[in-house]
């Protein structure tokens, strides 16, 4: 068990920076198919894999997953992935507007992951 809550934690690290990569990397490219790549084959995964990670760090943890700052990080980083996949979906969606709207929430979940306001 001490090194099973290490090895999350790095793999939630590892997931989060996919995550920020998928996310940046659905706004960068010009080619709408190369920002669904990002989109769905990183930051997808990665906000997947860092939920997973999220709720098993919690559990070892003995974390309460309803309080504040774990519910509003959720909320956060699903809304910022809906944006993503918002951008993705059609061609012109691209704007910078839009990318504020996807990154904000997810820089407000790495905030609230490091500090744990109560």
């Amino acid at each position: 068990m001490l090194v099973l809550v290490p090895l999350l934690r790095v793999i939630k690290l590892l997931a989060v920076a996919a995550l920020f990569s998928g996310t940046v990397g659905a706004f960068v490219p010009r080619d709408l198919r190369d920002r669904r790549v990002f989109a769905y084959a990183i930051a997808g995964p990665g906000f997947g894999v860092a939920w997973l990670m999220g709720f098993a760090l919690g559990g070892l943890e003995e974390l309460p997953l309803l309080s504040t700052w774990v519910l509003c990080g959720m909320a956060c980083s699903l809304f910022s992935l809906q944006v993503v996949l918002y951008a993705v979906g059609k061609d012109g969606r691209r704007t910078a507007g839009t990318a504020a709207t996807a990154l904000l929430p997810l820089i407000a979940t790495v905030v609230l992951m490091v500090y744990r306001p109560a």
